[in-house]
């Protein structure tokens, strides 16, 4: 998902509306799935569970892979 267009390719309707609705994706920030498993997921109970979704600004280590 872009930022500043809003525009995604069919990401969950609950969370568009939850990202929609609270304003919490900047214009300079894009929102990336991951597809297959995500390299950050773990079990430690001391720190939040890992989502599907990340935000994150653009930068030269954002690639989109094929």
């Amino acid at each position: 998902m872009l930022g500043d267009t809003y525009e995604h390719s069919a990401i969950e309707p609950g969370f568009l509306a939850w990202v929609t609705s609270e304003k919490v994706l900047r214009p300079t920030a894009v929102v990336i799935e991951w597809v297959g498993e995500n390299p950050f997921t773990h079990d430690d109970p001391k720190y939040a569970p890992v989502g599907r979704y990340m935000f994150t600004d653009v930068d030269e280590w954002v690639v989109r892979a094929d």
